[in-house]
């Protein structure tokens, strides 16, 4: 019919006039004027499947584009045959449906028409969701940009489940959906599983953009993700609306945060002075608060789970009968963390602390599931606004570190061990070599993985003669028991510990269960920003400190004691003035001190650091989930 015509050429007038108006091109973009040869690397046919119009975007090639406003509504007059043949189009798609496929070229997820510009036209105006169509995805040349890579692992995630429709904003995301529905990397998909999952998601889509989440800064896909991470598959396909709504509105503040945006609180008094007036004044001390502490080992045989249990009875004596605290061991898969949480739950904990990044997951299910509990995560830079982290600023006591192995070390290399990259690790491996840098500019910091699944860090160290070592912060079970903190080393045997960073717990709980009592933990200003909040105390807040070994000779605790006092009365930090990483200068002369979110989250190393970050593959699959939970890498 024409008035169809003309009310969607008012359409198409609109759109062209509001393009113009912001300075926009009007017509649909061309998918030949944007690609340049050297960009592409090849074109692979993936068959006829029905494809979201919301994606196609522009034609292939110049030549109709021009027919069609930016939003492929017509923009030709009434009388024109162009008219005549799109109001035909429109009589048979009304009455026949569309059903031959149109042809088209995906480009980065994105689809430009080659053939059926006036059917795609139509449907967009009788607002269908999708289009059969036969696609060429158009495959760009591979590089390191974050975008790039997410499309990459769109391609491989799309070859298994045959799905267009799901998008991510974070790399990384595809494979945590492949594993939350429980298929392998690279599994085939059933028919049954894709359908089921289309489905699911097409109905997470309609009730979330009803609940106001098309305002959000998330994708429909990264909240889709979220979703299937606390309530599973079921969740969707199994409930009704008002129930997935229900489940909706509980998610709501995930979904609230801003994506990466974290506030990292390094002083109690910054959470004394963010406090609503109203929550100091409804203390908790009318009631014994309890309190659970979720250990991954037992604490007999892991330094980790024993240092946090001197913490728990430390604060059980400050507190007395205000708190009455237990403990939860062995917590070391996703079903034994979430049977202690509803345990300690049952048991009417209101504060819980699971120590270990890898039940950041079970945490979050677990605040999702029981509103009322306070949860903490031992972990740095989480992105939760259900839940808090806390750890603490490692990397002042290894700029320490540094500057002493330096003293000590009669070789010009050092041998520095990290297990693999987590958020704040970079800080503390450039925080130790620039505090080596300051006693010896000429030293050099060997950096090796111990995650890796080929590595043979000591075989390394003996052929390089690197006598002098900076181990892990603790023991590892099962391992070395002197392979930890500062050692000197000779032909892989331990000759000496030196010096090694040491947490109080005691200390870091004492605080955080304070607030609570005291009122300062409850919502306060900084949490209405929808940022996660992480508690990243240090030296000053007595926290954190080094411990030396009583053979150091004079001259470097002299050293040592000058630097930390230097670094408690705020005179000195790593992190200020000129800094320069393997590759080019990071900040002048006259640059300040970097802020807390640009140490947390460093992604670079220092120039006397020698070595790099491996990808993620070559990591062990135990490192490749560590680093998935808590880590940085993708």
């Amino acid at each position: 019919m024409l008035e169809d015509y003309i009310e969607a050429k008012r359409l198409g007038d609109w759109a062209y006039r509001r393009a113009l108006l912001f300075g926009n091109y009007p017509y649909l973009p061309a998918l030949d004027d944007m690609l340049k040869p050297e960009n592409v690397q090849g074109e692979n046919p993936i068959g006829t499947l029905e494809i979201p119009l919301s994606d196609i975007v522009g034609t292939k090639s110049p030549g109709r584009q021009q027919a069609f406003a930016m939003n492929f509504m017509p923009i030709l007059g009434q009388k024109t045959e162009f008219a005549t043949k799109w109001s035909a189009l429109y009589d048979s798609a009304v009455k026949d449906g569309i059903r031959d496929p149109i042809l088209v070229y995906e480009y980065l997820k994105k689809f430009y028409v080659q053939e059926g510009n006036k059917r795609v036209s139509v449907m967009k105006y009788n607002g269908a969701v999708s289009i059969p169509a036969s696609v060429i995805r158009v495959m760009p040349v591979r590089t390191e940009d974050e975008q790039n890579r997410l499309y990459y692992e769109f391609v491989d995630f799309f070859r298994c489940a045959r799905i267009y429709r799901i998008s991510f904003s974070e790399c990384g995301s595809y494979e945590k959906l492949t594993e939350l529905l429980g298929k392998k990397p690279g599994e085939i998909w059933s028919e049954e599983l894709s359908r089921d999952v289309k489905a699911a998601y097409d109905r997470f889509s309609e009730l979330y953009l009803a609940r106001g989440g098309g305002k959000l800064s998330i994708t429909v896909g990264d909240a889709f993700l979220t979703y299937l991470n606390i309530y599973g598959l079921s969740g969707i396909l199994d409930l009704s609306g008002p129930e997935i709504r229900l489940n909706l509105d509980r998610l709501w503040r995930e979904y609230l945060k801003s994506a990466g945006e974290i506030t990292l609180i390094e002083t109690p008094d910054e959470l004394k002075r963010s406090a609503d007036l109203r929550s100091l004044f409804s203390r908790e001390r009318r009631e014994e608060l309890r309190i659970a502490f979720l250990y991954e080992r037992r604490v007999e045989n892991s330094s980790w789970a024993y240092g946090h249990e001197l913490g728990r009875l430390y604060v059980e004596e400050k507190f007395g009968p205000a708190i009455r605290s237990s403990r939860y061991e062995d917590c070391d898969t996703d079903e034994k963390t979430a049977a202690a949480i509803d345990k300690a739950v049952g048991e009417g904990c209101g504060l819980i602390f699971t120590t270990g990044g890898m039940m950041i997951e079970e945490s979050l299910k677990a605040a999702i599931r029981y509103p009322s509990v306070r949860f903490m995560n031992c972990s740095v830079n989480q992105t939760h606004n259900s839940i808090r982290s806390y750890y603490g600023r490692m990397y002042e006591a290894k700029f320490l570190m540094g500057a002493l192995a330096a003293s000590i070390s009669e070789g010009q290399e050092i041998g520095y061990i990290e297990r693999c990259p987590l958020y704040g690790t970079m800080a503390n491996i450039n925080a130790f070599a620039i505090g080596a840098q300051l006693v010896n500019p000429w030293v050099r910091i060997c950096l090796r993985w111990s995650g890796l699944k080929k590595e043979d860090w000591r075989e390394v160290f003996r052929e390089r003669r690197i006598t002098t070592v900076s181990g892990p912060e603790y023991a590892r079970p099962g391992g070395n028991p002197r392979e930890f903190g500062l050692y000197v080393s000779m032909d892989g045997d331990v000759l000496s510990n030196v010096a090694a960073p040491v947490f109080d717990w005691g200390k870091y709980y004492e605080i955080i269960i304070r607030s609570v009592l005291e009122g300062s933990y409850g919502e306060n200003r900084l949490a209405k920003s929808h940022q996660a909040l992480n508690y990243w105390f240090g030296m000053s807040e007595k926290v954190i400190d080094i411990i030396l070994s009583g053979e150091l000779k004079y001259p470097s605790r002299k050293l040592i004691r000058f630097l930390r006092r230097e670094l408690l009365s705020d005179r000195l930090s790593p992190f200020e003035g000129e800094l320069h990483s393997q590759e080019k200068k990071i900040r002048g002369e006259e640059a300040g001190r970097m802020s807390p979110e640009e140490i947390v989250d460093m992604r670079w190393l220092n120039e006397n650091v020698m070595g790099s970050i491996p990808p993620l593959s070559e990591f062990t699959e135990a490192s490749q989930e560590l680093i998935r939970r808590g880590g940085f890498l993708s």
